[in-house]
């Protein structure tokens, strides 16, 4: 079985993502957003990576409002 590295490794190899932001997402039990940022500014050096977004997974059902402010807050909403 593949790690999240490797399926998102796979996936970008070849892409080129020059010029494009990056925004990690995700849901969580402890870790938060992890090594996603790192991760991705590794695979993807010609793009930016911007600041993410990780959601506790009990609190998924309630942040509505945090993703609003954090799409609002990235510019893409």
């Amino acid at each position: 079985m593949l790690s999240g590295i490797s399926r998102t490794s796979r996936f970008l190899d070849g892409v080129s993502l020059a010029g494009t932001t990056i925004l990690p997402v995700t849901t969580h039990a402890m870790s938060g957003l992890g090594r996603a940022p790192e991760v991705y500014a590794t695979l993807a050096p010609d793009a930016v990576v911007g600041e993410g977004l990780a959601v506790r997974g009990e609190r998924v059902a309630d942040a509505g409002p945090e993703i609003d402010r954090w799409v609002r807050a990235a510019g893409i909403g």
